[in-house]
């Protein structure tokens, strides 16, 4: 494939990836107006803490930290689960196309939606007792750097047993995503 000097690439040889989420096909590309900036919340640069401190580049150990090139290949080759572990209310208004919105707080306590989430991700038992033999891999994002819903979710899942080694941590979020200019979308919520 030759190169259009006209066209904003992913990277070298990828003008845009496919990925096929609730029986549709999504394309990924960077936004391709040279005079488009941020002018969301995702553009703000200053965010009072507490509650939002820089998060580490790594949750834990054996969590591996994706960046945006990453996460394509895993959505676009159906590698897992894509979580956006924000709350309802951020993800109904944007999210990266094929993730599913799991908040984090459906993680920090036994409840029957916890139970049914963790059962729907492969992991058998309830309460405190899981086996993740059969858990599925997960990666997930929330708003960004500064965000701290995925970690909180990531680590849950660490004390409930889930396996590091199927967890993936996509720090950038849509902060990142929005910043190169990637496409998102406004789901459809199902009520």
């Amino acid at each position: 494939m030759v190169a259009n000097a006209n066209i904003v690439e992913i990277a070298e040889g990828m003008p845009f990836v496919e990925v096929e989420a609730n029986g549709k096909t999504f394309k990924i590309q960077r936004e391709q107006k040279a005079e488009t900036y941020l002018t969301n919340t995702f553009a703000l640069t200053s965010r009072p803490s507490p509650p939002f401190f820089i998060e580490p580049f790594t949750v834990s150990d054996d969590v591996e930290t994706f960046g945006e090139l990453e996460v394509l290949d895993f959505i676009s080759k159906k590698r897992g689960v894509f979580i956006d572990a924000r709350l309802s209310n951020w993800f109904e208004k944007s999210a990266i196309p094929s993730a599913v919105n799991i908040p984090f707080k459906i993680f920090l306590s036994d409840t029957p939606e916890r139970t049914k989430t963790l059962k729907e991700l492969g992991a058998e038992g309830s309460g405190q007792s899981w086996s993740f033999t059969n858990a599925k891999t997960i990666l997930l994002y929330c708003n960004g750097a500064w965000c701290g819903q995925s970690p909180t979710a990531i680590n849950a899942l660490i004390e409930l047993g889930y396996p590091k080694s199927k967890m993936k941590y996509y720090r950038g979020g849509m902060q990142s995503w929005q910043l190169l200019g990637l496409t998102t979308i406004v789901p459809e919520v199902k009520k």
